[in-house]
């Protein structure tokens, strides 16, 4: 009966939004005039002052944007945010016009040589990189969620007028300026959508229910959040005004719905107290505010392409207050529960969990995942808390994490973190065993033959010294030209919402915020680690042939060489809790942080580590060669800290124990993959399995569990398993909504 109650909405925004993250514009036609005409008056804007820099011409689309936007408002729902459609991975003209235009593309062009375009081009081509940008990140981004719902907008632009007259400077000022025009759009657009309320609430089709959400919304919307909260209501909308406005005014997309259940606690008790709320109204709201979420594609549409069925839309419950103290309320329970109620995927459940977690709460997880909503991502504050206080953060902040993204903690309001920077450790191996001057001359580097290598000691130091080299002069270009940035697309209305920014007046793309973080994502780390063991193994151990005699077998892809290919296999690997699997593992891992340490990234902040992978595991294994680890040429690679599955066979306990070999608070973040068999398992188990994984620190954990002949009935009778949820990598998706290659890979998983 939930579902059918909110069908309405759903429709709603089904009818206005595309049908996957990637088909572009909204569907209606009104907007999408209205966003044409922004774009070309952009446009015009830049062609007609090339004398202007970034933040003179921002200052001016600050100024028309207003007069422009058609504010979008739902009639099933009183929160008013839409400006056009959802952020994350969706359309807008900010991001168009300040991130794809002609005019971006040519300043790359006109201020980097041709040789380093060239090798960053390359580099990416090759599978080495993925940076979602030329050199940085420009895709994810943090809310300032914090800050906002404690001063609102307008708190933030008086902060920003009164450092105006502290300063001469020019540049400085210029900044200052252009925050306070960005700050007072988004005071315009708010009121837009006031405006838009008590204009549809003249319209007689409406429901009285209908009515009373117009209502709402007309008379928050004059205040909140240019004015901080007041209600519970005005909260949670606060949570999706944020998220959405910075896509429009400053081209950001914005990857987080922050933590409900701990920011507007207090304000859901203050309603309740002064009886302005019910507890089943209170609930009434999150499932809107859900159904809106889960409402911006087609879930029943087919996975094929990369980001089919990614929203980036993650949602925060669980850990604890900045008093250490648990957060499991009342709203956290409407949360899962209406998720649940309304068979909802997004927005992405992001779970923080420690060991004084109640038990009730890591039940209900437990018994989600075991019924097959596979939906939950475990974040482990017992790592995560304080690896942000070994970054720079003081306690209260790291316990105020928000979950973003598929994986990222962060500290709100204080950072901008730059995160989505792959580097394939595999992929450096394999050019290290298959020579290519071509290939080292397109990417700028020399990969080292590893066939002279007599000993162990000299293959380690060898492999980790050509993987840390390459990555520097990957990071070195990732500095020096991602200094460009901050001249291309400047945040001036987020970045003085962020701490720091305006008291260095200057915008957060040049280092103005407290923390300027960038990540570097190590992938593969079981590809390699198996592979030198296996050639210690077979060739320093038992001495069945030389470095260059197994080498040239591994490069004949196996053929006629499966005997040797099971000896190989036979080897210690990443996951099997042996010392020297565990021992080469922290080494590498070790070697590359040590040996970084002194860079500092674009912004002049430090350069972190995570260990976890997207989709890639998958598409960079097809066209990677084969490997001395036993895999073969475009066989998947190991998915994220996981060991490989088609050399894992140990129980889940092993699994775990050597996967907490590592001191986590090392790194800024890192992933395991974990799926039950239901055959064997009970929701008891896999809650005690949660709990261990609390007690051994280890930082995230994206649990399955399935029977697999459940998966191949779904996979012939697909209108038998509808409700049936798996978690892909860092999103989940309907089983019967994979196509099948997907399907067969969720379904060769490791099962324990």
């Amino acid at each position: 009966m939930t579902m059918e109650k909110y069908i309405g909405l759903r429709n709603e925004v089904r009818a206005f939004t595309p049908d996957s993250a990637q088909a572009g514009l909204c569907k209606d036609p009104e907007v999408q005039q209205a966003f044409r005409a922004i774009e070309e008056r952009y446009e015009r804007v830049l062609n007609e002052h090339p004398e202007h820099n970034m933040l003179s011409t921002r200052r001016e689309y600050y100024g028309f944007l207003p007069e422009m936007i058609l504010p979008k408002m739902f009639r099933n729902s009183p929160f008013y945010f839409s400006v056009g459609i959802n952020g994350g991975w969706a359309y807008s003209p900010a991001s168009k016009c300040f991130l794809q235009n002609q005019w971006l593309n040519k300043f790359y062009e006109d201020n980097v040589p041709q040789k380093n375009l060239d090798y960053f081009a390359a580099r990416r081509r090759g599978n080495f990189i993925l940076c979602c940008g030329p050199y940085v990140d420009r895709v994810h981004h943090i809310p300032p969620l914090t800050r906002i719902l404690k001063t609102g907008f307008k708190g933030v632009r008086e902060e920003a007028f009164a450092e105006l007259g502290k300063t001469t400077d020019p540049s400085e000022r210029e900044f200052l300026e252009t925050a306070v025009a960005g700050l007072d759009c988004i005071h315009a657009i708010q009121l837009k959508f006031a405006a838009e309320a008590r204009k549809m609430m003249q319209d007689p089709a409406l429901t009285p229910e209908q009515k009373t959400f117009m209502e709402m919304a007309s008379a928050a919307a004059e205040r909140c959040p240019w004015e901080p909260p007041r209600t519970f209501y005005e909260g949670l909308n606060t949570l999706l005004f944020v998220r959405e406005i910075m896509s429009i005014t400053d081209g950001l997309y914005i990857y987080s719905l922050g933590r409900p259940d701990a920011m507007l606690y207090d304000l859901y008790q203050a309603d309740l107290a002064a009886g302005r709320i019910t507890p089943e109204e209170a609930y009434d709201l999150i499932s809107r505010f859900l159904v809106i979420c889960d409402s911006h594609y087609d879930g029943e549409k087919t996975v094929i392409q990369y980001c089919d069925h990614e929203l980036e839309i993650p949602l925060t419950i669980g850990g604890c207050d900045e008093n250490g103290d648990p957060v499991f309320n009342d709203l956290t329970r409407f949360i899962i529960r209406a998720h649940r109620e309304n068979d909802l995927i997004f927005p992405k459940l992001h779970c923080r969990v420690g060991r004084n977690s109640p038990d009730a709460y890591i039940r209900e997880l437990a018994q989600d995942t075991w019924n097959g909503r596979c939906v939950h991502t475990l974040f482990n504050d017992e790592a995560l808390i304080p690896g942000l206080v070994k970054q720079g953060k003081t306690l209260s902040e790291a316990r105020r994490y928000i979950c973003s993204g598929c994986w990222n903690s962060d500290a709100d309001s204080i950072e901008n973190m730059d995160d989505a920077n792959y580097y394939s450790l595999a992929r450096v191996l394999e050019a290290m065993i298959y020579q290519d001057e071509g290939l080292e001359e397109q990417v700028g580097f020399h990969f080292d033959p590893i066939d002279g290598c007599t000993s162990f000691g000299e293959l380690r130091e060898l492999v980790t010294t050509n993987i840390i080299g390459f990555m520097h002069q990957i990071m070195a270009d990732y500095t020096e030209y991602g200094k460009l940035f901050a001249k291309v697309c400047p945040h001036p209305a987020y970045s003085a919402c962020l701490e720091g920014c305006i008291q260095n007046r200057k915008d957060e793309t040049e280092g103005g915020a407290r923390f300027s973080s960038r990540l570097i994502i190590l992938a593969f780390l079981a590809n390699v680690v198996d592979s030198l063991l296996a050639i210690d193994h077979v060739c320093f151990r038992k001495k069945l042939c030389t470095v260059p005699e197994f080498l040239n077998v591994v490069r004949n892809n196996w053929k006629g060489a499966e005997e040797l290919r099971q000896i190989a296999m036979k080897a210690p690997y990443w996951g099997d809790n042996k010392e020297e699997s565990r021992a080469l593992g922290t080494y590498i891992l070790t070697q590359i942080r040590e040996r970084s340490s002194h860079l500092r990234n674009e912004r002049g902040g430090e350069y972190f580590y995570c260990l976890w992978i997207y989709r890639e595991y998958r598409y960079w294994g097809k066209s990677m060669r084969a490997l001395p680890d036993g895999r073969h040429t475009g066989d998947q690679l190991a998915q994220a800290l996981n060991p490989s599955d088609f050399r894992n066979k140990e129980d889940i306990t092993t699994t775990l124990n050597a996967l907490s070999c590592l001191d986590y608070t090392d790194f800024a973040s890192s992933n395991i993959n974990m799926t039950f068999d239901k055959t064997t398992c009970t929701p008891e188990a896999i809650f005690a399995f949660f709990r261990t994984f609390i007690n051994n620190k280890v930082q995230l954990l994206q649990p399955n569990a399935f029977d697999r002949a459940e998966l191949e009935d779904a996979k012939i009778h697909p209108e038998k398993h509808h409700n049936l949820i798996v978690k892909v990598c860092g999103f989940s998706a309907r089983f019967v909504a994979l196509e099948p290659a997907w399907q067969d890979i969720v379904i060769s998983r490791r099962h324990y």
